[in-house]
């Protein structure tokens, strides 16, 4: 964990995630000049993803086999919270065990922008699909004033990554 540098020393508010790797990608979360985080998985199904900052390891996994829940536990495998897709609707709810409570959404109906919001902090974050964009298909701009205040603030990013990469998987695979 010592190739990334600390969350805390970011100093703008624009980050790109870049994918590296063709059959069994991983994608990382730069700006520009550091790498601040890592998204791999465990499995060739992509039934484990493993989140990976300076200062955490998390480790994002299937509540259980017919579930819709995701579980967030950090690598001594003790839960520190739970994803959870809301039915009918296109938000995800976020609930840790720390009493952090958010929503990922899609704010408007054709976007191509994945935010977080919480009604205690407000927006947090978005998350931007980028057309055509296989070496960075995502760009991803943080509120820098909400930096200090927001605990494991990459777990959050490299979170809502991993759930578009979910929808996209299961879109393409409905999709025929």
């Amino acid at each position: 964990m010592e190739q990334y540098r600390s969350f805390d020393q970011l100093r703008n508010n624009q980050l790109a995630i870049t994918r590296t790797g063709f059959f069994r990608p991983y994608f990382e979360l730069s700006g520009g000049q550091f790498t601040y985080g890592k998204l791999s998985y465990a499995s060739l199904w992509k039934t484990k993803m493993i989140l990976e900052s300076a200062q955490n390891t998390w480790i994002i996994k299937r509540k259980g086999a017919f579930s819709r829940s995701l579980l967030v536990t950090d690598s001594n495998e003790m839960e520190l919270g739970i994803v959870t897709p809301e039915l009918l609707s296109r938000k995800v709810n976020l609930m840790m065990n720390n009493g952090f409570e958010a929503v990922y959404l899609a704010k408007k109906l054709f976007t191509r922008t994945f935010s977080l919001t919480s009604e205690q902090y407000g927006d947090i974050l978005d998350i931007k699909t980028e057309l055509w964009g296989m070496k960075k298909p995502f760009t991803i701009t943080v509120d820098l004033d909400k930096l200090k205040q927001i605990p494991d603030m990459p777990l959050l990013a490299l979170l809502g990554v991993n759930l578009i990469l979910m929808k996209q998987a299961q879109a393409a695979a409905a999709g025929g």
